[in-house]
């Protein structure tokens, strides 16, 4: 994530499943949590706080966060996403057509 006028790196983590977003003072439009980030070239342990122009913007985010931390779970527990628009087959037929050296 980055600040939106420097544009500044600050937020790099995993959307690891043990991470539990919570309202921030009761607000209904921010969300508090802590990870281990690496935004600064380190890793290192930091509790987060974002906050939105309204409730509505801040429940899509929840929802989107959760959403990839179940896909992040998966992945982690050896899942591969599944291949719905069969673009792996075409990978595979491009990459057999692949020539490495003269012939």
């Amino acid at each position: 994530m980055r600040q939106e006028k420097t544009m500044k790196v600050i937020a790099n983590h995993a959307l690891d499943p043990r991470i539990v977003l919570e309202p921030n003072a009761g607000s209904d439009r921010s969300w508090v949590w802590s990870c281990f980030d690496f935004s600064e070239g380190e890793l290192e342990e930091k509790v987060f706080a974002l906050r939105f122009s309204n409730s509505e913007v801040a429940t899509e985010f929840k929802e989107k966060y959760v959403a990839c931390q179940k896909e992040m779970e998966a992945l982690l527990a050896g899942e591969d996403k599944p291949d719905e628009k069969g673009e792996a087959g075409e990978a595979a037929a491009a990459l057999e057509g692949l020539k490495t050296g003269e012939e």
